[in-house]
C-alpha cells in the first residue's frame, strides 16, 4: 500500500514540476533573476520567445544566438537605463503592420554587434537618448524602417549596415543626433530626416536607393564627407535632397551617377562647398530656394551641370565647371569667363513634359540662345576655377569602368551598323 501511495506522489509530482521548472527555465526568467549591472551570457541557440530588458543588465550572446518571435511585439524591448545587447540575432517574423524587431526607450543604452532580420521594422527608438547602436546589420523586406528615431535626442548610430529596408535611418522630431560610417543601400531613402536640427551625417556610404538622403526641416546640420552614389532608379532619385533646411552645410562628399546630384527647394541659407558631384545627369538643380552659397565644387561630367528656377540671390562662386570655357588672364586660377546654367530647358519641359524628347536637339539649342531666361533666374558662377579643387586629376577606378563599358558597347555598336551596312 505503502508503495501505491509512494508511486501516486511521484507520479503527482513529475506532472507538476516539469510545468514549473519549464517557465522558469525562460529567458526571460534568466533576464529576471540577474542582478543590477550583471551579465547574463547565452549560449549558442535558438530562443523563441520575446523578451524585454527593463533594469541595467547586459544579455550577451556567445556563440550562434538568435532570439526569434513571429508575434505583434517586438522580440526585444528595452526600456530604463543602462542596458546592454551584444552578439544576437534577432528575427522578427510578423507580418503585422509597424512591429519592431527591437523597441527601445530611455537613455544611455548600448546595442552592440547585432544583427536583425525583419518584415517590418528593425529598431525603434522611442523617446531615447544617448544611446548607441554600432556594429549592427539590418536586412529587411522594404516594409519598415532600419532605425526609426521619434523625439530621441543625442544618440549616436556608427558602422551599421542595412538592406532593403524602407527607409535606413528615418528621424523625426529628434535633435544632436550623429550619424557616421554606415552603409545603407537598395532602400528609399538611404537616410531621412525630418523636423530634427543639429544633426551630424559624416563618412556613410548611401548607395542604389532612390535618394540617398532626404533632408527636410532641418537647421544647423552637417553632412560630411559621405558617398552618395548610383541613387538613380527612380525618376524622382537624387543623391541628396534638401527641402526646407536652412543654415545647413553639404562638405566634401562624394556625390555622384544619381539622376539629380543635389536637389534643393524652398531651402535658404545653406551652405554646399567642396564636393565633388560627377556623372549625374543632373549636377545641382535650385527651385525656390535662395540665399545659399555653392562654393569651391567640382562638377565634372554630368548631363547637365546646373538649372534653378524660381531662385535668387545665391552665392554661386569658385566651382570647377568642365563644361565651361576657361580663361585665366592673370594667373588666378580662375576663369575669366563666367559659367551661366540657364534653366530654359527645365522651365520649357516643366510646362511640356513631352518636350523632353528634344534633349540637346539643335533646334532645342538654338531656342534656348534666342530665348534667353532673364539674368535673376539664371544660376551664374562669375569666376569659375581653372581646375577642380576636390579632384585629383586622377579618375577613379569605378570612373574607368564605367568609361570603358561605354567606350566598348559604342564600339561594338558602330562595328555591328558597319556590317549590316556591308550586307546591305
Amino acid at each position: 500500500m505503502k508503495n501505491y501511495c509512494c508511486f501516486f506522489l511521484f507520479f503527482i509530482v513529475f506532472w507538476t514540476f516539469p510545468l514549473t521548472y519549464h517557465a522558469e527555465d525562460t529567458l526571460q526568467s534568466r533576464i529576471d533573476k540577474a542582478p543590477e549591472h550583471g551579465v547574463v551570457k547565452l549560449p549558442s541557440g535558438v530562443y523563441n520567445e520575446t523578451i524585454v530588458l527593463s533594469k541595467p543588465v547586459t544579455l550577451e550572446g556567445v556563440g550562434q544566438v538568435t532570439i526569434r518571435s513571429c508575434s505583434k511585439k517586438p522580440v526585444i524591448t528595452i526600456q530604463g537605463q543602462q542596458v546592454t545587447l551584444r552578439y544576437v540575432n534577432v528575427e522578427q517574423c510578423s507580418d503585422g503592420k509597424d512591429t519592431e524587431a527591437i523597441y527601445v526607450t530611455g537613455k544611455h543604452h548600448r546595442l552592440e554587434n547585432v544583427h536583425i532580420r525583419t518584415k517590418q521594422f528593425g529598431i525603434k527608438l522611442d523617446q531615447t537618448s544617448n544611446t548607441v547602436i554600432e556594429g549592427v546589420s539590418v536586412k529587411g523586406e522594404q516594409k519598415g524602417n532600419g532605425i526609426d528615431l521619434w523625439e530621441s535626442d543625442w544618440n549616436i548610430i556608427h558602422d551599421v549596415r542595412m538592406d532593403q529596408v524602407r527607409d535606413g535611418i528615418y528621424m523625426e522630431n529628434s535633435h544632436s543626433n550623429q550619424i557616421t560610417q554606415n552603409d545603407i543601400r537598395h532602400s528609399r531613402y538611404g537616410i531621412h530626416i525630418m523636423f530634427s536640427d543639429h544633426i551630424t551625417v559624416k563618412n556613410n556610404v548611401l548607395r542604389d536607393n532612390i535618394t540617398g538622403a532626404m533632408v527636410m526641416g532641418t537647421k544647423g546640420t552637417k553632412i560630411e564627407e559621405n558617398e552618395l552614389i548610383f541613387n538613380n532608379r527612380n525618376i524622382n532619385a537624387q543623391g541628396l535632397l534638401l527641402y526646407d533646411a536652412s543654415e545647413t552645410e553639404a562638405a566634401r562628399n562624394k556625390i555622384s551617377y544619381n539622376r539629380v546630384g543635389v536637389y534643393a527647394e524652398s531651402a535658404e541659407n545653406n551652405r554646399i562647398l567642396a564636393n565633388e558631384i560627377r556623372g549625374n545627369f543632373i549636377g545641382i538643380q535650385f527651385k525656390n530656394a535662395n540665399a545659399n552659397t555653392v562654393s569651391d565644387n567640382a562638377f565634372i561630367g554630368n548631363v547637365i551641370e546646373a538649372q534653378a528656377i524660381k531662385s535668387s540671390e545665391n552665392a554661386i562662386a569658385h566651382n570647377y565647371w568642365d563644361a565651361s570655357l576657361k580663361l585665366d588672364t592673370t594667373g588666378s586660377g580662375m576663369s575669366a569667363i563666367p559659367y551661366r546654367a540657364d534653366p530654359f530647358f527645365l522651365r520649357l519641359t516643366n510646362d511640356v513634359p513631352e518636350y523632353q524628347l528634344f534633349f540637346q536637339a539643335p533646334g532645342m539649342i538654338v531656342l534656348q540662345k534666342l530665348l534667353k531666361s532673364p539674368d535673376n533666374e539664371v544660376m551664374t558662377d562669375e569666376a569659375p576655377l581653372m581646375k577642380a579643387a576636390t579632384y585629383d586629376g586622377q579618375m577613379h577606378a569605378s570612373s574607368k569602368m564605367l568609361l570603358g563599358a561605354v567606350s566598348v558597347s559604342m564600339l561594338a555598336g558602330s562595328i555591328s551598323l558597319f556590317m549590316i551596312g556591308r550586307k546591305r
